[in-house]
């Protein structure tokens, strides 16, 4: 694949000098992508087809098992389902507890509240939500691409992002952060819209609503959302595109959203007590260390700011290996050869900037993901994902361009066939390989193991601590409350089926080599492989799960 890589970087690299000389020696206007609307329509279709299957082909089952986070997520949400709390109890939190010392953007379980409701708590109902939002956030792409750069170039947008590796991958699990780039998206398309539109003030106000919402899906919102509408709001009152009183009513409307969220950053901050307004609970979390993740908060500033442009230019510009879970090694987050084509995009939008509010507002977008870059101490994919949708929109105009710029049926095909080879080859990676691999990283094992003991008979169940490297036990038991799909007024001590111990004695969890294993007592156990030593075999009944035992014993 390196070799691959090479090759289509250094022909996007041809192409795009090409396109890029003549486009800056010659007026733009009148080089335009020539296709009729019948063929429009198709590859339209043909886009909009691609982009669901290959985001709803097997749904709930790649990526095998659960993730940490999102089995938080859709824990709170069960609670909440339930019983309008989180899972510790706490009554509509605005912001979640999740493990204590790192909180949790409260957004994705709420929007999982429905479908949990409608479907029980598993690996779908908990994923559905992400993969709601993300099409609609194609959606949105397509609509803020036309508005600001016309039709044909929205096509070649639309395209790219229904095939863009990051978009894909983020689609398919669910984490909280990973909402932002989507809400995010919908208030620049409202806000775009709102600038030419009849109803001007109702999209206006629709677009601070999901700028607000912004605030519920990534703690990161509360340095870099300030900074985008700060640069949109001067930027529209000099243009004479937004008045005063429109600019105080779009600050009425964000606030009447956000202000709980700015409520808690600021309680945390301050050291304030927990604050209960009629239902809802805006929490002090005393075990808080995400300050620790903030440039502003770092011992040395400056290193870290190196450190922190360092990552920056690793993961988007790079685009290196990161989480696993965040990129498909070898292919990147819009495919390793695209950098020229994004150079050559940004280089448009330049151009397109004159009377082109749009072109202006996706430069703020980019401008507030570099901020985020910079001011988040060693970004991955997750923590600067608001980059990506103006990347993705570069990286296509860039090849809108070549394909403007070179009109010669050669070029376009093997642009064409580059593409379609490039997203074809990951596909089959997600599928195959890199989806047995997920197994281990989103704790297959464990949780077939796990299940397997969700309706068991015994008294006591022990559960290792060895879910998530060697002593892991939060982990073990967030993945079984999930799996269990457990009550979490029973996890709370308030209430106790009939014929059970309550959960905090009939669950424990640690490594065995902690629990002082009574081959008499009525208990089963879920165990690592390295811990069967600690058993006497022949007194169980046991079962394999990859690298994970359940041990019951013999009658």
């Amino acid at each position: 694949m390196d070799s691959l890589n090479q090759i289509f970087f250094a022909l996007a690299l041809l192409l795009t000098v090409v396109a890029m000389s003549r486009m800056l020696s010659r007026p733009y206007t009148g080089a335009e992508l020539s296709i009729d609307d019948r063929l429009y329509k198709a590859l339209l279709l043909l886009f909009a087809l691609a982009a669901i299957t290959v985001r709803v082909y097997k749904f709930g089952t790649v990526p095998g098992g659960f993730n940490q986070d999102g089995a938080m997520a859709a824990v709170d949400a069960k609670a909440l389902a339930d019983y309008g709390t989180d899972h510790y109890g706490m009554s509509l939190p605005v912001h979640l507890t999740a493990w204590g010392y790192g909180q949790m953007s409260a957004l994705l379980s709420y929007l999982m509240v429905p479908f949990i409701k409608l479907m029980g708590l598993n690996a779908v109902s908990a994923r559905l939500p992400q993969l709601v939002i993300s099409l609609l956030g194609l959606a949105a792409l397509y609509l803020f691409s036309r508005d600001a750069f016309g039709k044909k170039a929205a096509l070649v947008v639309f395209a790219f992002g229904s095939i863009a590796p990051w978009h894909i991958l983020q689609s398919r699990w669910a984490l909280d952060c990973n909402l932002y780039p989507h809400f995010f998206l919908f208030g620049i398309y409202f806000l775009n819209r709102s600038l030419e539109a009849k109803h001007r003030k109702l999209l206006l106000c629709i677009s601070m609503v999901m700028f607000g919402l912004c605030m519920y899906c990534y703690g990161v919102s509360i340095y870099t959302m300030p900074l985008f509408l700060l640069m949109a709001c001067i930027y529209l009152l000099a243009k004479k595109q937004l008045s005063i009183g429109e600019a105080l009513l779009a600050l009425a409307v964000w606030l009447a959203v956000a202000w709980p969220f700015i409520l808690v950053m600021a309680i945390n901050y301050f050291g304030w007590d927990t604050v209960e307004i009629g239902p809802f609970t805006l929490p002090y979390f005393s075990g808080s260390v995400r300050s620790n993740d903030i440039l502003f908060f770092s011992e040395n500033f400056f290193s870290q700011l190196w450190e922190n442009i360092k990552s920056l230019q690793r993961t988007v510009f790079a685009q290196g290996d990161d989480l696993p879970w965040n990129n498909i090694p070898a292919f990147g987050s819009i495919y390793l050869f695209s950098m020229p084509f994004a150079v050559a995009g940004f280089v448009y939008v330049l151009c397109k900037m004159k009377n082109n509010h749009g072109a202006v507002l996706l430069l703020f977008f980019f401008v507030t993901g570099l901020w985020c870059g910079l001011c988040t101490n060693g970004v991955n994919i997750n923590r600067i994902n608001i980059i990506f949708y103006p990347q993705i929109i570069f990286t296509a105009l860039g090849i809108y361009t070549v394909l403007c710029r070179i009109n010669a049926f050669p070029a376009h095909l093997g642009v064409a066939a580059a593409y379609l080879l490039a997203f074809a080859l990951p596909c089959n990676t997600y599928f195959g390989g890199y989806a047995r691999s997920m197994d281990y990283y989103f704790f297959k094992d464990f949780g077939s193991a796990v299940t397997a003991l969700k309706d068991s008979d015994a008294e006591r169940l022990y559960i290792t601590g060895k879910s998530q490297g060697e002593n892991t036990p939060y982990v073990s038991e967030i993945l079984t409350l999930f799996y269990h799909e457990t009550d979490a007024e029973y996890y709370q001590g308030k209430t106790c089926p009939e014929g059970l111990l309550p959960f905090g004695e009939r669950y424990t969890f640690a490594r065995m080599e902690d629990i002082d294993i009574d081959p008499e007592e009525d208990a089963a156990y879920v165990a690592a492989e390295s811990e069967l030593d600690c058993f006497d075999l022949d007194l169980y009944d046991v079962e394999q799960y990859g690298s994970y035992y359940v041990l019951e014993r013999k009658d």
